[in-house]
């Protein structure tokens, strides 16, 4: 059985319908290399905790967190057909989190997917695990975006292509995948999604 989480109280793997999100956060490694861990710290930690409520508010739940990122998962916590839109809006939230903060704070960059996944109880303090496709599609695309921006996958934009504002499609062989997976850069909502999430 699923706990208020989504997760918690999970006795069984069992397949579902979810979004992934990977952020990461671009120049952590110069940061890194130039200041005292004590100053990343300082930098890095209310970036993440500020990235931790938007996902949380968008009904999302944190499955890892990496240093300079994090994968979030949205649909654990029952499905109700709109993890893909809570994932994207999610994504424009942290882009513009991120953008709005005094000089210092560091862009964060975004991959998006849908589909399938079985989920599981973790050995890890996380948890839960996720395990399919749409994880490493949506932490590929995470790598293919660039400072501010948010890449989408074919499955999530079958499922919000109406309701995001989009780049055209290019098609991109991603490490680790068959094939080439059709991509889109999300560049806003449209007003018709700015009144959904109203």
């Amino acid at each position: 059985m699923l706990g208020s989480n989504g997760v918690r109280e999970l006795s069984a793997p069992r397949r579902t319908h979810v979004a992934v999100l990977f952020a990461d956060l671009t120049g952590f490694a110069e940061l890194v290399e130039s200041v005292d861990p004590e100053m990343v710290y300082e930098v890095v930690r209310p970036i993440m905790d500020e990235f931790v409520g938007l996902v949380n508010a968008h009904e999302g739940d944190i499955q890892q967190v990496l240093g300079d990122g994090f994968m979030a998962v949205f649909g654990l916590r029952g499905h109700s057909g709109d993890e893909a839109l809570r994932a994207v809006r999610a994504g424009l939230a942290l882009v513009g989190a991120a953008a709005g903060q005094p000089p210092g704070r560091l862009p964060v960059h975004i991959g998006i997917e849908c589909g399938e996944v079985l989920v599981s109880r973790s050995w890890e303090p996380a948890g839960f695990a996720v395990w399919g496709r749409a994880v490493t599609i949506a932490s590929r695309l995470c790598d293919l975006a660039g400072p501010g921006t948010i890449h989408i996958g074919p499955h999530t934009f079958d499922l919000v292509g109406r309701d995001v504002a989009h780049a055209p499609p290019i098609r991109v062989r991603l490490k680790g995948t068959v094939g080439r997976t059709l991509v889109r850069r999300v560049i806003g909502h449209p007003e018709r999604t700015l009144a959904l999430a109203g």
